[in-house]
């Protein structure tokens, strides 16, 4: 054993690069998995404003109530639109399970049908807003690959004083990202990617900046309550708030299944 350390400790020494690149890699797995780890809740329940507006300044209000839970086959997640009348009924399930692909699915009243997202369509928008398919899903360290850019940032906008970031680039495993590369800034105080940027697979140019512009504090869960999706070749955003917030109160899985969705 003592062999093998001090051969790995000469093999660092005398390659200097290659030791500050591994260091640069352990690092960024190490602050990607303390991201993906943070403590949540168990299940929870909240009514969602979605208001998207587009390049002409044309805004659409949307509400939602989402129920998330997780279960031991996975993350389930449960969308409800209630609001505007276009939209009312329409319901969204998302089961993400590590090491498998997440299983999606839309519910149409209009058409009374429930249809599965393919893999091909993860990149196609969600109900007409900023947000995709892909970005509904959660995220394992599996999913990716990681390298740490700086680990001591700062952000110019006023509600991110004082506050010091990792910048991480994440490349994604799966072949239906939508995305080249996304670059994060990661606070390393709370492990809460406060901004992303989000590069498109077609040419390697920004597609999205996602915000985070509100987090509070509720039963001792760092709640992530408004986030905005800035699309820069769209020239629109989507500003998604969470209120009526309830966590850890027992959702059943039931409240969370497919049956729910077709009923």
């Amino acid at each position: 054993m003592k062999r093998l350390l001090l051969l790995t400790v000469v093999a660092l020494l005398a390659n200097g690069s290659a030791a500050t690149g591994l260091f640069a890699e352990t690092r960024a797995d190490e602050i990607v998995k303390a991201t993906l780890n943070r403590k949540t809740p168990g299940d929870t329940i909240a009514t969602s404003t979605m208001t998207i507006t587009d390049r002409t300044g044309v805004t659409k209000i949307r509400k939602l109530k989402t129920v998330s839970k997780e279960t031991a086959g996975g993350t389930r997640a449960y969308i409800e639109f209630v609001e505007p009348a276009d939209v009312n009924g329409t319901k969204f399930l998302t089961v993400s399970k590590q090491g498998a692909e997440t299983d999606q699915r839309l519910y149409l009243p209009a058409l009374k049908k429930v249809r599965k997202i393919s893999s091909s369509s993860k990149d196609a928008d969600f109900l007409g807003s900023d947000l995709c398919y892909f970005d509904m899903e959660k995220r394992y360290f599996e999913d990716g690959t990681y390298t740490l850019l700086s680990d001591s940032e700062t952000l110019p906008e006023p509600a991110f004083s004082g506050m010091t970031f990792a910048k991480i680039s994440t490349t994604f495993k799966a072949p239906n990202a939508p995305y080249s590369k996304t670059i994060a800034w990661i606070n390393l105080a709370d492990n809460i990617p406060y901004k992303t940027e989000c590069y498109d697979k077609k040419d390697d140019a920004l597609l999205k900046t996602i915000t985070i512009d509100e987090v509070k504090t509720i039963k001792g869960y760092a709640m992530m309550t408004k986030t905005t999706i800035v699309n820069h070749k769209k020239g629109s955003r989507t500003v998604l708030s969470l209120a009526d917030i309830a966590v850890d109160t027992g959702v059943k899985d039931s409240e969370v299944s497919l049956k729910r969705l077709e009923q």
